[in-house]
């Protein structure tokens, strides 16, 4: 039989047991979560160097692929288009950085930019049919006809001359150049809404600037969001996609000088480069 004595012993026995052990739990388990968590740091920091690594080496690859492409401008596309002229035409805006890159790579390539057009998204039509004078000069009545103002604006645009000097005189600081006549045609176009009677008259505008047979490219850069690709296609441009990469650069030069296609990198994209076999080619 137990005394008093001996049961309360034995009860604090047992809770110093407990309270022993859970000094001891706590301090284990405080143990085992900082080195649980030293762990994880480790590993995120060696994930963080690793992901440093091979952003480095894949911006050193595309710097040595795009170093490499401009080393090889001469050999792809030097002198495709020799004294060959081009018209830049746009539709809503042109970016400056676009403009620069189409110009280096029509110079670098041989060629000349005769002019460059910007165009309203929804231009005055009326205003624009007076300038151009003739039937023209009364846009806007019933018998008006949209497409052929559209087109005899392409033909100022590509022939230059008389017309093209008037647009000039006319709207300084939409049209620039010497408007001689171009053999070639890189149109941009910006994304903004358009009314259904600008969308014809863009529409008919590029029949008339790939009527006269000579090439007609429609540019974006890499980075363009959405893309115009897809309504290049469509009105039966080819399209260079990257317009502001060294093999962009070549793709619209060949593109110039005949080869047809989608260029680039996008989804849309037939390839990078026109084939070596292709008109304008390599």
């Amino acid at each position: 039989m137990f005394d008093f004595r001996y049961h309360a012993l034995s009860l604090v026995a047992v809770f110093l047991a407990l309270g022993i052990g859970i000094v001891l739990g706590s301090s284990l388990g405080d143990s085992l979560v900082s080195q649980a968590n030293r762990d994880v740091r480790g590993s995120l920091r060696d994930d963080v160097i690793q992901a440093r690594e091979s952003a480095r080496t894949a911006a050193a690859a595309v710097e040595n692929r795009d170093d490499f492409i401009s080393a090889s401008f001469d050999r792809l596309a030097g002198n495709a288009l020799k004294r060959e002229r081009v018209a830049i035409v746009a539709s809503g805006g042109l970016p400056e950085d676009v403009e620069a890159d189409v110009r280096q790579a029509v110079t670098d390539a041989g060629g000349t930019v005769d002019s460059v057009s910007r165009i309203d998204a929804a231009p005055d039509l009326p205003d624009l049919g007076d300038k151009l004078g003739g039937r023209f000069a009364a846009f806007g009545a019933p018998e008006s006809d949209l497409r052929a103002l559209s087109r005899r604006f392409a033909q100022a645009l590509l022939r230059g001359g008389a017309a093209g000097r008037k647009l000039k005189a006319a709207y300084p600081d939409q049209f620039a150049g010497d408007f001689e006549g171009a053999d070639a045609v890189v149109y941009y176009r910006a994304n903004i809404d358009r009314d259904e009677q600008s969308q014809r008259f863009e529409a008919a505008l590029i029949e008339g600037l790939e009527a006269p047979g000579g090439p007609a490219v429609g540019v974006e850069a890499a980075s363009t969001d959405p893309s115009q690709i897809a309504f290049y296609d469509n009105a039966g441009l080819s399209t260079v996609d990257n317009v502001d990469q060294p093999s962009g650069h070549a793709a619209l030069a060949l593109a110039l000088a005949g080869a047809r296609g989608n260029f680039g990198f996008k989804d849309s994209a037939d390839s990078p480069l026109p084939a070596a076999d292709s008109p304008g080619g390599g």
